[in-house]
């Protein structure tokens, strides 16, 4: 066989070959991008809000409107635990139920904001979401406080929360999708720690 014969049936052969393999990889367009946004979860988060105030916590999400985030950080809010049930909002440490304490109160109020974003981004129509040049995808949703940009993993895990004007910037790591057991054990947590602190 000659060797331009050879190279012309080769060209053939390799370069739909290409186009199929590049057709299957091909990564998804805003259009088609659907986050994970109305499951049960729980992320890790680092939270910048007020005036360069801070705090590294555990954002569980149970239902619409039922949220926890337990603290670690800074020193005089690790161990708290806010408990969000539409809206009620309910503290606890070590198992023991207290008022929301007064330093909590301007994170709570934080998160009250950044958890109803995300509700209501689940609850919306399907939203209009911008790829962004590392991947990420981003949309934004109007909330009580003004324009919230959302911002979530290639994957559709939930990776930012941002409101400007309040100042408040979340980002999220670890997403970790909730089991049926899991969400019953720490449903059931809550009337478990009541009791002991009655019994004490």
């Amino acid at each position: 066989m000659r060797p331009m014969t050879f190279l012309r049936n080769a060209l053939f052969v390799c370069v739909p070959a290409c186009f199929l393999l590049s057709g299957c990889s091909r990564p998804q367009s805003a259009a088609e991008f659907s986050p994970k946004l109305d499951g049960t979860y729980s992320v890790e988060a680092d939270m910048e809000y007020g005036s360069g105030q801070s705090a590294v916590l555990t954002v569980t999400r149970y239902d619409k409107g039922v949220w926890e985030a337990a603290f670690s950080e800074p020193e005089s809010l690790a161990g708290v635990v806010l408990a969000f049930d539409g809206s009620t909002v309910s503290a606890s440490y070590k198992g023991l139920a207290f008022s929301v304490p007064k330093s909590a109160l301007p994170a709570k109020n934080m998160l009250v904001q950044a958890t109803d974003a995300l509700d209501t981004a689940a609850a919306a129509p399907p939203l209009s979401y911008t790829q962004q040049d590392d991947g990420s995808f981003s949309c934004s949703v109007e909330t009580e406080s003004g324009a919230c940009t959302l911002t979530f993993s290639e994957a559709g895990e939930p990776a930012a929360v941002e409101i400007p004007s309040q100042p408040l910037k979340i980002r999220f790591s670890a997403y970790t999708p909730l089991t049926a057991p899991e969400v019953s054990a720490a449903e059931t947590a809550a009337p478990a720690e009541a009791a002991q602190e009655t019994g004490s």
